[in-house]
């Protein structure tokens, strides 16, 4: 490329298609208005950030290119109004049915005359950093609960251990009595329950690092439904798979993410029981992640896949829906609540993220973000 020599005064079309490149390569979304705020300029990373190809708004204005969102036409009139700069420092931008945490900056464009030509607004997608903040946050406290996890439940493992095998000696030395015996079974079967969640416990307060090796996803998932293949046939899901075959391998750990995802699925299961069995539909794809086009870190992983585990099962109210990685909650009657905790950990672990979403007009859906080392992403 020849070095632009700025004592040379260039042409207004060179100076134009300078800038339109520039900003063509922005990584953040970037939307350029007339003064009729009609959109003239609309970026790769804008089209990224709400799912719209540029043809399909250039010439609109901006309400009508964003009718969900009226902060951004709001901004925009008090900037023509003011002639000043406009920056919300986190807004929710709702696109395409999409909650969007964004820092938005409304700017006028100035003409050689001194008068306000346009505007631009730049909208920089805080959905990675928001996701990180909430993965550090489940960390901290998963570690700060860890110490005292790990340590009662070494100390309750014994005591369940000598109670099981009390009552396996009990069971053999109470006469021939049928309803002798069962208070014996529910001593041993209740023991064994406390015992997994013991278990899961441990996993919870000192998770194992992973054993990274090359893997395929979809060999994952193909495994965790060949584990669950009964159960599919029992309560009657129907199955669909998307699956990308062009994703390149992840370096993680296999035994690791089958758990996440033998527990994601038999969720989706269970989540589906009530519902009429015609209803009962699992929808598994995978894909290259889209969601995460704004942050790029230079020393690390540039992209990742996802995986999304969609149900038609009623749905997860709200509240409930902000809290379903959180230790010890949980929806089901019988549910011990670690089940996605620990999934999530692991998830964290691999430097990932795991999001759920309600969706429309019923159902849950669970993605699973994974990054793709640069080495393996080039050698496929």
């Amino acid at each position: 490329m020849v070095p632009i020599d700025s004592s040379t005064p260039l042409p207004e079309r060179a100076r134009s298609t300078i800038w339109e490149n520039v900003l063509r390569h922005f990584k953040d979304a970037v939307i350029v208005l007339d003064k009729q705020s009609t959109i003239v300029f609309f970026n790769q990373a804008a089209e990224e950030l709400t799912r719209t190809p540029r043809a399909k708004v250039l010439g609109h204005h901006s309400r009508d290119a964003f009718p969900d969102s009226p902060i951004l036409t709001q901004m925009v009139e008090r900037t023509q109004s003011t002639k000043q700069s406009e920056t919300r420092g986190e807004e929710t931008l709702r696109i395409r049915q999409r909650d969007i945490p964004a820092r938005v900056t409304c700017v006028p464009i100035w003409d050689d005359v001194g008068e306000v030509d346009g505007h631009a607004i730049v909208v920089q997608d805080l959905s990675y950093q928001k996701t990180l903040e909430e993965s550090a946050r489940r960390n901290e406290s998963l570690a700060r609960l860890g110490t005292l996890v790990a340590g009662m439940a070494h100390e309750i493992r014994n005591p369940l251990a000598g109670i099981k095998g009390a009552a396996q000696l009990l069971a053999k030395k109470l006469p021939d009595d049928r309803s002798l015996s069962e208070y014996t079974e529910v001593i041993s079967s209740e023991t064994d329950r406390l015992s997994a969640l013991v278990e899961d416990l441990l996993h919870l307060g000192v998770p194992p690092k992973p054993t990274l090796s090359r893997i395929n996803i979809h060999a994952v998932l193909q495994r965790a439904l060949t584990l669950l293949a009964p159960e599919e046939k029992q309560k009657k899901i129907v199955l669909a798979c998307h699956f990308d075959p062009s994703l390149p391998d992840i370096m993680a750990d296999q035994n690791q993410l089958e758990q996440v995802f033998l527990n994601l699925i038999k969720n989706a299961f269970d989540a589906m029981a009530e519902i009429a069995p015609e209803a009962r539909r699992l929808i598994l794809q995978t894909k290259m992640e889209t969601d995460y086009h704004i942050l790029r870190k230079p020393e690390g992983p540039s992209s990742y896949l996802r995986v999304e585990v969609n149900d038609a099962g009623p749905g997860i109210e709200p509240e409930a829906l902000s809290r379903i990685f959180e230790p010890f909650y949980t929806t089901k009657a019988r549910g011990t609540g670690l089940g996605l905790a620990i999934a999530q950990r692991i998830v964290s672990d691999h430097h990932g993220s795991m999001r759920a979403f309600a969706v429309e007009p019923n159902g849950t859906s669970v993605w699973v973000s994974l990054p793709i080392q640069k080495d393996i992403r080039h050698d496929v």
